[in-house]
Protein backbone atom coordinates (compact mmCIF):
# COMPACT_ATOMS: atom_id res chain seq x y z
CA UNK A 1 0.00 0.00 0.00
CA UNK A 2 1.63 3.43 -1.19
CA UNK A 3 2.48 5.66 1.73
CA UNK A 4 2.04 9.98 1.55
CA UNK A 5 5.44 11.32 1.00
CA UNK A 6 6.38 13.34 4.08
CA UNK A 7 6.44 16.74 2.86
CA UNK A 8 9.86 18.47 2.88
CA UNK A 9 10.05 21.84 5.10
CA UNK A 10 11.32 24.79 2.55
CA UNK A 11 13.92 27.56 3.48
CA UNK A 12 10.61 29.70 3.25
CA UNK A 13 8.96 27.56 5.81
CA UNK A 14 11.70 28.08 8.10
CA UNK A 15 11.51 31.62 7.64
CA UNK A 16 8.45 32.14 8.32
CA UNK A 17 8.82 29.98 11.53
CA UNK A 18 11.30 32.79 12.60
CA UNK A 19 8.87 35.60 11.61
CA UNK A 20 6.45 33.97 14.00
CA UNK A 21 8.92 33.12 16.55
CA UNK A 22 10.32 36.67 16.54
CA UNK A 23 6.78 38.21 16.73
CA UNK A 24 6.41 37.06 20.02
CA UNK A 25 7.52 37.56 22.82
CA UNK A 26 6.44 36.69 26.85
CA UNK A 27 8.41 38.68 30.13
CA UNK A 28 7.33 39.07 33.31
CA UNK A 29 5.63 42.47 33.22
CA UNK A 30 5.32 45.30 30.58
CA UNK A 31 5.18 49.03 31.32
CA UNK A 32 2.84 50.86 28.84
CA UNK A 33 4.85 54.60 28.54
CA UNK A 34 8.27 55.96 27.52
CA UNK A 35 8.22 58.71 30.13
CA UNK A 36 10.64 59.41 33.05
CA UNK A 37 7.98 57.34 35.20
CA UNK A 38 8.62 54.42 32.99
CA UNK A 39 12.17 55.16 32.45
CA UNK A 40 12.98 54.92 36.71
CA UNK A 41 10.55 51.94 37.18
CA UNK A 42 12.68 50.32 34.62
CA UNK A 43 16.04 51.35 36.29
CA UNK A 44 14.46 49.73 39.71
CA UNK A 45 13.43 46.63 38.07
CA UNK A 46 16.37 45.84 36.52
CA UNK A 47 18.26 45.64 39.90
CA UNK A 48 18.87 48.43 40.94
CA UNK A 49 17.22 48.95 44.81
CA UNK A 50 16.82 52.44 46.98
CA UNK A 51 18.03 52.67 50.61
CA UNK A 52 17.84 55.44 53.56
CA UNK A 53 21.51 57.01 53.43
CA UNK A 54 21.42 58.93 56.89
CA UNK A 55 25.34 58.72 56.93
CA UNK A 56 26.49 60.19 53.74
CA UNK A 57 24.93 63.44 54.57
CA UNK A 58 23.98 63.05 57.95
CA UNK A 59 19.94 62.06 59.01
CA UNK A 60 16.89 63.71 56.92
CA UNK A 61 16.22 67.02 57.79
CA UNK A 62 12.65 66.09 59.12
CA UNK A 63 13.76 64.15 62.15
CA UNK A 64 10.10 62.64 62.89
CA UNK A 65 10.33 61.19 59.26
CA UNK A 66 14.40 59.98 60.14
CA UNK A 67 12.95 58.38 63.27
CA UNK A 68 10.35 56.42 61.33
CA UNK A 69 12.72 55.42 58.54
CA UNK A 70 14.74 53.81 61.35
CA UNK A 71 11.92 51.83 62.90
CA UNK A 72 11.16 50.36 59.79
CA UNK A 73 15.14 49.35 59.27
CA UNK A 74 15.10 51.70 55.78
CA UNK A 75 18.94 51.76 56.44
CA UNK A 76 19.25 48.27 55.66
CA UNK A 77 16.02 47.19 53.92
CA UNK A 78 15.47 48.49 50.40
CA UNK A 79 13.11 50.99 50.14
CA UNK A 80 10.94 48.76 47.68
CA UNK A 81 10.14 46.40 50.62
CA UNK A 82 9.21 49.12 53.08
CA UNK A 83 6.66 50.53 51.11
CA UNK A 84 4.71 47.59 50.76
CA UNK A 85 1.15 48.82 51.22
CA UNK A 86 -0.67 51.82 51.55
CA UNK A 87 0.07 51.38 55.64
CA UNK A 88 3.24 51.46 55.40
CA UNK A 89 3.11 54.66 53.26
CA UNK A 90 0.51 56.49 55.48
CA UNK A 91 2.67 55.46 58.55
CA UNK A 92 5.60 57.03 57.00
CA UNK A 93 3.71 60.38 55.73
CA UNK A 94 0.53 61.13 57.77
CA UNK A 95 3.06 63.93 59.83
CA UNK A 96 4.31 65.87 56.20
CA UNK A 97 1.25 68.15 56.98
CA UNK A 98 1.68 69.58 60.03
CA UNK A 99 5.30 69.52 59.42
CA UNK A 100 7.57 72.61 59.49
CA UNK A 101 9.23 71.70 56.47
CA UNK A 102 7.80 72.31 52.80
CA UNK A 103 5.69 69.47 51.89
CA UNK A 104 3.62 69.17 49.09
CA UNK A 105 0.00 68.61 49.83
CA UNK A 106 -1.29 68.11 46.98
CA UNK A 107 0.60 65.25 45.31
CA UNK A 108 0.05 61.57 46.23
CA UNK A 109 1.85 61.20 49.76
CA UNK A 110 4.43 58.13 48.08
CA UNK A 111 5.05 60.39 45.81
CA UNK A 112 6.17 63.21 48.09
CA UNK A 113 8.06 61.04 50.67
CA UNK A 114 10.41 59.83 47.34
CA UNK A 115 10.95 63.37 46.51
CA UNK A 116 11.89 64.66 49.80
CA UNK A 117 14.09 61.49 50.14
CA UNK A 118 16.09 62.06 47.12
CA UNK A 119 15.55 66.19 47.17
CA UNK A 120 15.16 67.26 50.82
CA UNK A 121 14.79 70.65 51.33
CA UNK A 122 14.75 71.52 47.06
CA UNK A 123 12.31 73.80 47.47
CA UNK A 124 14.48 76.16 49.63
CA UNK A 125 18.35 75.16 49.27
CA UNK A 126 20.40 76.21 46.61
CA UNK A 127 23.10 74.26 46.04
CA UNK A 128 24.02 70.80 45.31
CA UNK A 129 20.77 68.67 46.47
CA UNK A 130 21.69 66.10 49.39
CA UNK A 131 19.80 62.81 48.56
CA UNK A 132 19.62 60.81 51.46
CA UNK A 133 18.51 57.84 49.10
CA UNK A 134 21.45 55.25 48.21
CA UNK A 135 21.50 53.15 45.46
CA UNK A 136 22.40 49.44 44.79
CA UNK A 137 22.99 46.69 42.64
CA UNK A 138 21.36 43.35 43.57
CA UNK A 139 20.68 41.28 40.39
CA UNK A 140 18.76 38.76 42.52
CA UNK A 141 15.87 41.86 42.05
CA UNK A 142 15.88 41.66 38.73
CA UNK A 143 12.55 41.41 36.77
CA UNK A 144 12.47 40.27 33.45
CA UNK A 145 10.50 43.48 31.29
CA UNK A 146 10.16 45.67 28.34
CA UNK A 147 9.42 49.27 28.25
CA UNK A 148 7.05 50.08 25.34
CA UNK A 149 6.29 53.63 24.13
CA UNK A 150 4.86 55.60 21.07
CA UNK A 151 7.50 58.22 21.18
CA UNK A 152 10.55 57.85 19.09
CA UNK A 153 12.70 58.42 21.68
CA UNK A 154 13.33 58.02 25.49
CA UNK A 155 11.77 60.47 27.57
CA UNK A 156 7.75 59.89 25.97
CA UNK A 157 6.57 63.91 25.49
CA UNK A 158 9.53 65.61 26.47
CA UNK A 159 10.99 64.06 23.20
CA UNK A 160 8.24 65.36 21.03
CA UNK A 161 8.19 68.22 18.86
CA UNK A 162 7.73 71.34 21.54
CA UNK A 163 4.17 73.45 21.71
CA UNK A 164 5.50 76.57 21.06
CA UNK A 165 7.70 75.08 17.89
CA UNK A 166 10.88 76.66 20.24
CA UNK A 167 13.26 73.75 22.09
CA UNK A 168 14.60 76.79 23.97
CA UNK A 169 12.04 78.09 26.08
CA UNK A 170 12.73 77.40 29.96
CA UNK A 171 10.85 74.80 31.67
CA UNK A 172 8.44 75.14 34.75
CA UNK A 173 10.83 72.89 36.67
CA UNK A 174 14.11 73.47 37.72
CA UNK A 175 17.06 71.45 36.69
CA UNK A 176 17.40 69.31 39.92
CA UNK A 177 14.19 68.44 39.60
CA UNK A 178 14.59 66.76 36.22
CA UNK A 179 17.11 64.55 37.91
CA UNK A 180 16.65 59.98 37.64
CA UNK A 181 19.09 57.86 39.81
CA UNK A 182 22.23 56.77 38.60
CA UNK A 183 22.83 59.69 35.89
CA UNK A 184 21.52 62.81 37.03
CA UNK A 185 21.00 66.22 35.04
CA UNK A 186 23.91 67.83 35.88
CA UNK A 187 26.28 65.20 35.08
CA UNK A 188 24.36 65.28 31.33
CA UNK A 189 24.11 69.16 31.40
CA UNK A 190 27.85 68.98 32.19
CA UNK A 191 28.80 66.77 29.02
CA UNK A 192 26.49 68.63 26.80
CA UNK A 193 27.62 72.23 27.11
CA UNK A 194 31.33 71.57 28.77
CA UNK A 195 30.10 73.58 31.71
CA UNK A 196 29.26 72.86 35.34
CA UNK A 197 25.28 73.19 35.21
CA UNK A 198 24.42 76.73 37.35
CA UNK A 199 22.29 76.79 40.24
CA UNK A 200 18.62 78.17 40.04
CA UNK A 201 18.78 77.69 36.28
CA UNK A 202 15.66 76.45 34.20
CA UNK A 203 17.03 74.12 31.89
CA UNK A 204 15.64 74.42 27.97
CA UNK A 205 12.98 71.78 26.73
CA UNK A 206 16.00 70.99 24.17
CA UNK A 207 18.26 69.93 27.02
CA UNK A 208 15.53 67.81 29.37
CA UNK A 209 15.05 66.05 25.86
CA UNK A 210 18.67 64.89 25.14
CA UNK A 211 19.06 63.99 29.12
CA UNK A 212 16.50 61.46 28.94
CA UNK A 213 17.12 59.94 25.64
CA UNK A 214 20.33 59.83 26.47
CA UNK A 215 19.22 58.14 30.04
CA UNK A 216 18.60 54.54 29.23
CA UNK A 217 21.94 53.94 27.72
CA UNK A 218 23.74 55.75 30.26
CA UNK A 219 22.73 53.73 33.06
CA UNK A 220 22.49 50.64 31.21
CA UNK A 221 18.95 49.64 30.98
CA UNK A 222 18.42 50.40 27.07
CA UNK A 223 17.80 46.84 26.19
CA UNK A 224 14.38 46.79 27.79
CA UNK A 225 13.18 49.50 26.06
CA UNK A 226 11.15 49.89 22.64
CA UNK A 227 10.70 52.77 21.51
CA UNK A 228 8.34 53.96 18.28
CA UNK A 229 5.87 51.34 19.16
CA UNK A 230 2.40 51.61 19.70
CA UNK A 231 0.10 49.41 21.49
CA UNK A 232 -2.93 48.63 19.58
CA UNK A 233 -4.61 46.68 22.09
CA UNK A 234 -4.14 44.89 25.83
CA UNK A 235 -6.59 42.23 26.98
CA UNK A 236 -6.44 39.65 29.68
CA UNK A 237 -5.54 36.43 29.44
CA UNK A 238 -5.95 33.55 31.86
CA UNK A 239 -1.96 34.20 33.52
CA UNK A 240 -2.03 37.65 33.28
CA UNK A 241 -1.98 40.03 29.59
CA UNK A 242 -1.46 39.99 26.23
CA UNK A 243 -0.79 42.95 24.16
CA UNK A 244 -0.95 43.60 20.25
CA UNK A 245 1.61 45.63 19.30
CA UNK A 246 3.34 47.31 16.40
CA UNK A 247 6.67 48.87 15.84
CA UNK A 248 6.77 52.11 13.79
CA UNK A 249 9.78 51.27 11.54
CA UNK A 250 8.86 47.65 10.56
CA UNK A 251 4.85 47.99 10.41
CA UNK A 252 4.69 44.69 11.74
CA UNK A 253 2.71 43.39 14.33
CA UNK A 254 3.61 41.21 17.51
CA UNK A 255 2.45 39.77 20.32
CA UNK A 256 3.65 40.25 24.22
CA UNK A 257 2.21 38.50 26.53
CA UNK A 258 3.12 39.18 30.64
CA UNK A 259 2.02 38.54 33.94
CA UNK A 260 2.46 42.07 35.53
CA UNK A 261 0.84 45.28 33.43
CA UNK A 262 1.85 49.09 34.54
CA UNK A 263 0.00 52.00 32.76
CA UNK A 264 2.50 54.85 32.55
CA UNK A 265 0.92 56.60 29.26
CA UNK A 266 0.17 59.66 30.75
CA UNK A 267 -2.39 62.20 30.69
CA UNK A 268 -0.88 64.60 27.94
CA UNK A 269 -1.24 61.76 25.17
CA UNK A 270 -3.31 63.98 22.71
CA UNK A 271 -4.31 67.53 22.10
CA UNK A 272 -7.81 68.59 22.92
CA UNK A 273 -9.20 69.48 19.05
CA UNK A 274 -11.01 73.14 18.24
CA UNK A 275 -14.49 73.37 17.62
CA UNK A 276 -15.57 73.12 13.71
CA UNK A 277 -15.79 76.85 13.27
CA UNK A 278 -11.86 77.23 13.25
CA UNK A 279 -11.77 74.76 9.88
CA UNK A 280 -10.79 77.56 7.36
CA UNK A 281 -8.06 78.21 9.90
CA UNK A 282 -6.60 74.54 9.97
CA UNK A 283 -4.66 72.95 6.49
CA UNK A 284 -2.48 70.42 8.66
CA UNK A 285 -3.44 66.78 8.28
CA UNK A 286 -3.28 64.19 11.70
CA UNK A 287 -0.39 63.57 13.90
CA UNK A 288 -0.69 61.07 16.01
CA UNK A 289 0.95 60.06 19.24
CA UNK A 290 0.48 57.67 22.22
CA UNK A 291 -0.83 54.43 22.02
CA UNK A 292 -4.10 54.45 20.57
CA UNK A 293 -6.61 51.17 19.18
CA UNK A 294 -8.35 51.05 15.97
CA UNK A 295 -11.49 52.00 17.37
CA UNK A 296 -9.81 54.70 18.74
CA UNK A 297 -8.38 56.03 15.72
CA UNK A 298 -11.64 56.08 14.24
CA UNK A 299 -13.44 57.87 16.58
CA UNK A 300 -10.84 60.33 17.76
CA UNK A 301 -10.88 63.99 15.65
CA UNK A 302 -8.03 65.06 13.80
CA UNK A 303 -5.02 65.72 16.40
CA UNK A 304 -1.65 67.87 16.13
CA UNK A 305 1.29 66.62 17.73
CA UNK A 306 1.98 68.37 21.05
CA UNK A 307 -0.17 70.83 23.75
CA UNK A 308 -2.18 72.39 20.59
CA UNK A 309 -3.58 72.42 17.01
CA UNK A 310 -2.07 75.14 14.78
CA UNK A 311 -3.13 76.16 11.61
CA UNK A 312 -2.14 78.34 8.60
CA UNK A 313 -4.26 79.43 5.88
CA UNK A 314 -3.30 78.33 2.78
CA UNK A 315 -3.18 79.77 -0.60
CA UNK A 316 -2.85 83.81 -1.79
CA UNK A 317 -6.28 84.74 -1.86
CA UNK A 318 -7.67 88.03 -2.33
CA UNK A 319 -7.50 88.89 1.25
CA UNK A 320 -4.84 87.07 2.16
CA UNK A 321 -2.23 89.17 4.62
CA UNK A 322 0.74 87.73 5.45
CA UNK A 323 1.69 89.94 8.06
CA UNK A 324 -1.82 89.85 9.98
CA UNK A 325 -1.68 88.58 13.68
CA UNK A 326 -1.35 85.51 15.03
CA UNK A 327 -4.36 83.56 16.76
CA UNK A 328 -3.91 82.34 20.08
CA UNK A 329 -6.74 80.58 21.53
CA UNK A 330 -5.94 79.43 25.34
CA UNK A 331 -5.06 80.63 29.09
CA UNK A 332 -2.33 78.71 30.69
CA UNK A 333 1.23 77.61 29.95
CA UNK A 334 0.75 76.37 26.47
CA UNK A 335 -0.78 79.38 25.05
CA UNK A 336 1.53 81.50 27.11
CA UNK A 337 4.90 79.74 25.38
CA UNK A 338 3.31 80.29 21.88
CA UNK A 339 3.38 83.98 22.70
CA UNK A 340 6.76 83.96 23.70
CA UNK A 341 7.69 82.15 21.06
CA UNK A 342 6.39 84.70 18.55
CA UNK A 343 9.26 86.99 17.60
CA UNK A 344 9.03 90.48 19.52
CA UNK A 345 7.18 92.23 16.94
CA UNK A 346 4.59 89.94 15.52
CA UNK A 347 0.93 91.18 16.55
CA UNK A 348 -0.68 88.75 18.43
CA UNK A 349 -5.02 88.23 19.15
CA UNK A 350 -5.21 86.44 22.32
CA UNK A 351 -8.66 84.98 23.57
CA UNK A 352 -8.64 83.15 26.74
CA UNK A 353 -10.88 81.95 29.72
CA UNK A 354 -11.10 84.68 32.36
CA UNK A 355 -12.58 83.83 36.05
CA UNK A 356 -11.34 85.49 39.30
CA UNK A 357 -12.67 82.81 41.59
CA UNK A 358 -9.89 80.00 38.93
CA UNK A 359 -7.34 82.06 37.96
CA UNK A 360 -5.17 81.20 35.24
CA UNK A 361 -2.06 78.94 36.77
CA UNK A 362 -0.15 81.81 35.56
CA UNK A 363 -1.13 83.46 38.56
CA UNK A 364 1.46 81.17 40.68
CA UNK A 365 4.15 82.70 38.71
CA UNK A 366 6.57 84.45 41.04
CA UNK A 367 7.69 87.68 38.80
CA UNK A 368 11.48 87.06 39.76
CA UNK A 369 11.38 83.29 39.13
CA UNK A 370 9.13 83.34 36.27
CA UNK A 371 9.00 86.92 34.80
CA UNK A 372 8.27 85.93 30.90
CA UNK A 373 5.14 84.28 32.73
CA UNK A 374 4.56 87.16 35.21
CA UNK A 375 4.47 89.48 32.12
CA UNK A 376 1.97 87.49 30.05
CA UNK A 377 -0.27 86.94 33.00
CA UNK A 378 -0.09 90.74 33.80
CA UNK A 379 -1.03 91.36 30.08
CA UNK A 380 -4.39 89.35 30.45
CA UNK A 381 -5.09 90.51 34.05
CA UNK A 382 -4.72 94.22 31.78
CA UNK A 383 -7.17 93.16 29.33
CA UNK A 384 -9.94 92.22 31.74
CA UNK A 385 -9.92 95.69 33.41
CA UNK A 386 -8.84 98.03 30.55
CA UNK A 387 -9.69 96.20 27.28
CA UNK A 388 -8.73 97.39 23.89
CA UNK A 389 -10.56 100.10 22.16
CA UNK A 390 -12.68 98.64 19.46
CA UNK A 391 -11.83 100.17 16.15
CA UNK A 392 -13.58 99.66 12.96
CA UNK A 393 -11.60 97.76 9.97
CA UNK A 394 -10.05 94.29 9.98
CA UNK A 395 -6.24 94.94 9.88
CA UNK A 396 -5.36 97.49 12.56
CA UNK A 397 -4.08 96.46 15.46
CA UNK A 398 -5.37 98.18 19.15
CA UNK A 399 -2.60 98.92 21.84
CA UNK A 400 -3.76 97.96 25.22
CA UNK A 401 -3.50 100.87 27.32
CA UNK A 402 -1.85 100.70 30.76
CA UNK A 403 -3.50 98.43 32.41
CA UNK A 404 -4.84 79.05 31.31
CA UNK A 405 -3.23 73.53 31.36
CA UNK A 406 -2.21 72.70 34.70
CA UNK A 407 1.19 72.28 35.06
CA UNK A 408 1.35 72.75 38.99
CA UNK A 409 0.35 75.44 41.56
CA UNK A 410 2.67 76.78 43.78
CA UNK A 411 2.20 73.98 45.88
CA UNK A 412 3.08 71.09 43.75
CA UNK A 413 5.41 72.85 41.66
CA UNK A 414 8.53 74.42 42.07
CA UNK A 415 8.05 77.96 42.65
CA UNK A 416 10.87 79.52 45.08
CA UNK A 417 11.76 83.08 44.40
CA UNK A 418 14.76 82.88 43.48
CA UNK A 419 17.45 86.09 42.77
CA UNK A 420 16.32 87.65 39.26
CA UNK A 421 18.16 86.27 36.64
CA UNK A 422 18.58 87.76 32.93
CA UNK A 423 15.78 86.74 30.53
CA UNK A 424 16.17 86.26 26.88
CA UNK A 425 12.62 85.85 25.54
CA UNK A 426 10.87 87.23 23.50
CA UNK A 427 8.80 88.23 26.15
CA UNK A 428 10.76 90.67 28.42
CA UNK A 429 11.47 92.71 24.59
CA UNK A 430 7.94 92.49 23.48
CA UNK A 431 6.31 96.03 22.70
CA UNK A 432 2.99 94.62 24.80
CA UNK A 433 0.95 97.67 23.96
CA UNK A 434 1.59 97.89 20.53
CA UNK A 435 1.68 93.89 20.01
CA UNK A 436 -0.81 92.32 22.15
CA UNK A 437 -4.69 92.51 21.85
CA UNK A 438 -6.20 90.18 24.98
CA UNK A 439 -10.05 89.58 24.85
CA UNK A 440 -10.99 87.44 27.98
CA UNK A 441 -14.24 85.40 28.13
CA UNK A 442 -14.59 86.52 24.14
CA UNK A 443 -15.66 83.79 21.23
CA UNK A 444 -15.52 83.59 18.02
CA UNK A 445 -18.53 83.42 16.52
CA UNK A 446 -17.26 83.79 12.28
CA UNK A 447 -13.97 82.62 10.31
CA UNK A 448 -13.59 83.39 6.96
CA UNK A 449 -11.46 81.41 4.18
CA UNK A 450 -9.37 84.99 4.33
CA UNK A 451 -8.39 84.89 7.68
CA UNK A 452 -11.15 87.32 8.66
CA UNK A 453 -12.34 86.28 12.00
CA UNK A 454 -15.58 88.13 14.31
CA UNK A 455 -15.45 88.32 17.71
CA UNK A 456 -18.03 88.30 20.03
CA UNK A 457 -16.10 89.75 23.20
CA UNK A 458 -17.78 90.17 27.06
CA UNK A 459 -19.63 92.74 26.87
CA UNK A 460 -21.48 92.08 23.66
CA UNK A 461 -19.61 93.66 21.12
CA UNK A 462 -18.95 92.40 18.21
CA UNK A 463 -14.99 93.01 16.09
CA UNK A 464 -13.77 91.70 13.30
CA UNK A 465 -9.69 91.11 13.11
CA UNK A 466 -7.69 89.80 10.46
CA UNK A 467 -4.94 86.56 11.19
CA UNK A 468 -2.81 84.81 9.17
CA UNK A 469 -2.54 81.74 11.66
CA UNK A 470 -4.25 80.11 14.62
CA UNK A 471 -2.73 78.46 17.86
CA UNK A 472 -5.39 76.34 19.56
CA UNK A 473 -4.03 75.70 23.19
CA UNK A 474 -6.88 74.23 25.07
CA UNK A 475 -4.74 71.60 26.08
CA UNK A 476 -4.06 67.74 26.53
CA UNK A 477 -5.60 64.80 28.15
CA UNK A 478 -4.46 61.00 27.53
CA UNK A 479 -6.15 58.04 26.68
CA UNK A 480 -6.61 54.43 28.11
CA UNK A 481 -8.00 53.23 24.61
CA UNK A 482 -5.65 50.61 24.09
CA UNK A 483 -7.06 48.56 26.86
CA UNK A 484 -9.85 46.44 26.04
CA UNK A 485 -13.56 47.22 27.29
CA UNK A 486 -13.24 44.73 29.58
CA UNK A 487 -9.97 45.37 31.02
CA UNK A 488 -10.97 49.30 31.27
CA UNK A 489 -13.89 48.76 33.21
CA UNK A 490 -11.67 47.01 35.47
CA UNK A 491 -9.38 49.85 36.05
CA UNK A 492 -12.91 52.08 36.60
CA UNK A 493 -12.55 54.11 33.64
CA UNK A 494 -15.48 53.86 31.22
CA UNK A 495 -14.87 56.41 28.59
CA UNK A 496 -12.07 55.38 26.92
CA UNK A 497 -11.67 59.04 25.10
CA UNK A 498 -10.36 61.19 27.73
CA UNK A 499 -7.87 61.10 30.81
CA UNK A 500 -7.22 63.83 33.30
CA UNK A 501 -5.32 63.87 36.59
CA UNK A 502 -9.20 63.52 38.11
CA UNK A 503 -9.90 59.90 36.29
CA UNK A 504 -7.75 57.91 38.33
CA UNK A 505 -6.85 59.90 41.70
CA UNK A 506 -9.63 58.58 44.14
CA UNK A 507 -8.89 55.02 43.00
CA UNK A 508 -5.07 55.61 43.16
CA UNK A 509 -5.08 57.32 46.35
CA UNK A 510 -6.07 53.80 47.85
CA UNK A 511 -3.96 52.04 46.18
CA UNK A 512 -1.50 52.13 42.72
CA UNK A 513 -2.63 48.71 41.77
CA UNK A 514 -5.88 49.20 40.44
CA UNK A 515 -6.54 46.07 38.88
CA UNK A 516 -5.60 42.67 39.49
CA UNK A 517 -1.76 42.66 38.19
CA UNK A 518 -2.19 46.08 36.96
CA UNK A 519 -0.16 49.27 38.12
CA UNK A 520 -0.53 52.95 37.52
CA UNK A 521 3.10 55.66 37.80
CA UNK A 522 3.71 59.09 36.81
CA UNK A 523 1.16 60.98 35.43
CA UNK A 524 -2.00 59.11 35.05
CA UNK A 525 -1.69 59.24 39.29
CA UNK A 526 -2.74 62.79 38.91
CA UNK A 527 0.64 64.19 39.64
CA UNK A 528 1.78 65.83 36.50
CA UNK A 529 5.77 66.96 37.30
CA UNK A 530 8.36 64.99 36.96
CA UNK A 531 9.24 64.69 40.79
CA UNK A 532 6.17 63.89 41.90
CA UNK A 533 5.84 61.11 39.45
CA UNK A 534 8.75 58.97 41.30
CA UNK A 535 7.53 57.54 44.18
CA UNK A 536 4.43 55.82 42.44
CA UNK A 537 7.31 53.55 40.69
CA UNK A 538 9.52 52.56 44.09
CA UNK A 539 6.32 51.05 45.45
CA UNK A 540 5.16 49.52 42.24
CA UNK A 541 8.29 48.02 41.58
CA UNK A 542 8.52 46.57 45.40
CA UNK A 543 5.46 44.64 44.54
CA UNK A 544 6.33 43.54 41.28
CA UNK A 545 9.63 42.29 42.82
CA UNK A 546 7.91 40.62 45.67
CA UNK A 547 5.60 38.94 43.26
CA UNK A 548 8.36 37.67 40.61
CA UNK A 549 11.71 37.15 43.08
CA UNK A 550 12.36 34.03 44.14
CA UNK A 551 12.79 33.40 47.64
CA UNK A 552 16.88 32.90 47.22
CA UNK A 553 16.87 35.75 45.31
CA UNK A 554 16.66 35.99 41.30
CA UNK A 555 13.61 36.83 38.80
CA UNK A 556 10.84 34.07 38.07
CA UNK A 557 11.19 33.66 34.56
CA UNK A 558 8.67 31.58 32.33
CA UNK A 559 5.86 31.98 34.59
CA UNK A 560 3.25 33.53 31.86
CA UNK A 561 4.26 30.84 29.18
CA UNK A 562 3.84 27.90 31.92
CA UNK A 563 1.28 29.04 34.46
CA UNK A 564 4.11 28.91 37.37
CA UNK A 565 3.65 30.01 40.87
CA UNK A 566 3.66 33.72 42.52
CA UNK A 567 5.83 34.60 45.20
CA UNK A 568 4.12 36.70 48.62
CA UNK A 569 5.34 39.84 49.59
CA UNK A 570 5.34 39.88 53.56
CA UNK A 571 3.06 42.03 55.54
CA UNK A 572 4.10 45.51 56.70
CA UNK A 573 4.65 45.44 60.74
CA UNK A 574 6.22 48.65 62.10
CA UNK A 575 7.84 47.14 64.80
CA UNK A 576 9.61 44.58 63.01
CA UNK A 577 13.26 45.25 63.37
CA UNK A 578 14.65 46.43 66.24
CA UNK A 579 18.28 49.10 66.28
CA UNK A 580 20.30 47.75 68.10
Amino acid sequence: MPTASRRRYTSSDTTNYQRELANFRATDTVVVGNGPAALFLSYILHGHVPRYDPITYGPHPDPILHSKLLKLCAHTKPLTEILDSPKAISFLTEHFHASSLSYSDQALPVNVLLDTLMRPNADTEIGELKSRLKWEKVPGKRVDHIVLGSAQESGGQWSEEPVSENWDIGTLSYAEMFTLPGYSFPEHYTRLHRTPLPDLIRPTRRDVASYYSHYPRAVGINGSILSSTTVQKISRNSAGFTLRVQRRKSAEPFIIVCRHLVLATGIFTFTIPPPPIFAPLLQRGPQWSGAVGPERMESMQRMDQGNMITGTLAGSGPGRDNTAPILVVGSGFTAADVILSQPKGRRIVHIYKWNPSRPSPLKGCHPQAYPEYAEIYRQMKLATTNPPAVTPGVNGMNGVGPGGLKRGDSKRGDMRPPPPKPNTSTGSLREWGATYEGYPNSQIISVDPTGVIKILTSDNTTIERSVSSLKYCAGRKGSLGYLAADLRKEVGVMDAAWVSADTLRRRVETDLMVAEGVWVVGSLTGDSLVRYGLGSGVYTAGRIQAESVGKEGGAVEGDVATGGKEGKGGKWAPNSCVIC
